[in-house]
């Protein structure tokens, strides 16, 4: 009787519940942190794979006569010092190189702005 008073008494039975209730406390959180830290995971992959297997807007190629125009502009900048320019097309762009006739070489990008229709030709080095 006396270890039927000990272990099922209500303050035995209340000692028991609150100790249970202590362990679950921390279990519901991590419960909680794994259904967050999954979500966000998946949230994660779907915009990465969007990013991945987008389909990247096509490019409009450069004409020759937009390459032929920029050419002679270039040739007119510098008249006395150009041997050649040589243009190598590439989609969007070109790259274009200049030989000189000290020996250097200047090469240049050329993109054109969609919105405007403007040429742009960007250095990208020089050599002399």
């Amino acid at each position: 009787m006396e270890l039927e008073e000990k272990y099922l008494s209500e303050s035995a039975v209340e000692e028991f519940d609150r100790i249970v209730q202590e362990y679950e406390r921390p279990l519901k959180r991590r419960r909680i942190f794994r259904w967050v830290s999954g979500i966000t995971a998946a949230a994660a992959a779907v915009v990465l794979a969007v990013f991945i297997f987008r389909t990247p807007a096509e490019e409009t190629p450069l004409s020759a006569v937009t390459i032929a125009e920029t050419i002679g502009e270039l040739m007119n900048l510098d008249e006395g010092n150009i041997i050649s320019i040589e243009a190598k097309p590439q989609g969007s762009k070109a790259i274009l190189t200049v030989n000189m006739k000290n020996g250097g070489t200047r090469t240049y990008i050329m993109t054109m702005e969609e919105e405007t229709g403007a040429t742009l030709l960007t250095q990208l080095s020089s050599t002399n």
